[in-house]
């Protein structure tokens, strides 16, 4: 599953469905997939996704299997399972795989080979479905809907969620997006003046086209929160997606000034907008932002669930 292949009445189904569930008492949503079992793939550490579809699939009355550490399986020891086999394998055992890999294109390859569907938790640096459809649907639940609305991302412009965000914003007839992203070029230095090239990745910029959505860069977050009605922070600097875990040693990073939203800033631009952040947040969103009325991070992890939830019971089927 990809973004950019729903199309926009699946995507309104989808949220029509999260809404219900989480209108639903639990007791009336304990069986709806009773009997089914999840297994749930994760070749990259991962603590909403693999916990928020764990807890989706019991909360639906379905079991789980799977691994959380991919070297207790075939795929990384002397062997090398390839991941169509190891795909099919699993697939063969359950009733939907969740799956997130570090190699770009790994869930479609995964779909290609797999007998039950297949759902995206994240491949390399190509998309995060999940996680775009439910911060879309945190946003429209708390403003009324997207129609007309200035949504705000910042961020690495190839990170997956960010992907992901703009081919469903695209769509959502926003009034327009404004990005605040890192230089694309190193800065330019001409005579006391710092100039830099900011751009976003050629695909997305071709989607923003073909869909007509207005989009603007900016240089600060206090535009963002001046003008934007909801902001989706992320950080600006991530290793590679596409990187094995067990290549990859800590990796730190002090976020540039400009980049980074704190409580007092919200006060002093006397800003509305809804704050969101996917997970795991950096130093680009202080602590202190957690008790701002706009502050909707862990409202999101919420959400979330029950996205979830509406996604397996339409790839497994309700019992």
């Amino acid at each position: 599953m990809a973004t950019a292949d729903l199309a926009t009445t699946h995507v309104e189904q989808l949220l029509a469905k999260a809404t219900a569930l989480r209108h639903t008492p639990a007791k009336d949503t304990r069986t709806l997939l009773d009997g089914a079992l999840v297994a749930t793939l994760f070749f990259q550490p991962s603590t909403r996704t693999r916990l928020g579809f764990e807890a989706a699939a019991l909360r639906l009355g379905a079991r789980v299997t799977g691994f959380a550490d991919p070297s207790t399986s075939r795929s990384v020891d002397y062997i090398g399972e390839s991941l169509e086999d190891t795909a099919r394998v699993v697939s063969e055992l359950s009733d939907a795989l969740v799956l997130r890999h570090y190699v770009t294109g790994a869930a479609h390859r995964a779909a290609h080979a797999a007998v039950c569907p297949v759902i995206n938790g994240g491949d390399g640096s190509n998309e995060h479905p999940t996680q775009a459809l439910s911060d879309v649907w945190t946003m429209t639940r708390r403003l009324g809907g997207l129609k007309g609305a200035v949504v705000a991302l910042v961020g690495d412009p190839g990170t997956r969620v960010l992907r992901s965000l703009v081919h469903l914003l695209a769509r959502l007839e926003v009034k327009r997006l404004l990005f605040l992203v890192p230089p694309a070029a190193p800065l330019i230095i001409a005579g006391d003046d710092a100039v830099t090239h900011t751009s976003l990745p050629a695909d997305l910029a071709a989607v923003l086209h073909e869909s007509a959505t207005a989009y603007e860069f900016r240089s600060d977050v206090a535009e963002l929160l001046a003008e934007a009605d909801a902001i989706e922070m992320m950080p600006i600097d991530v290793p590679s997606l596409e990187s094995d875990p067990a290549d990859l040693s800590s990796h730190l990073y002090v976020t540039p000034e400009r980049y980074r939203i704190t409580a007092a800033k919200i006060r002093a631009a006397g800003s509305k907008a809804l704050i969101l952040h996917p997970g795991p947040r950096k130093d680009e969103l202080h602590p202190d932002v957690d008790t701002t009325e706009g502050g909707l991070y862990f409202e999101q992890v919420k959400d979330s669930l029950y996205l979830r939830m509406a996604v397996l019971t339409q790839v497994v089927g309700e019992r």
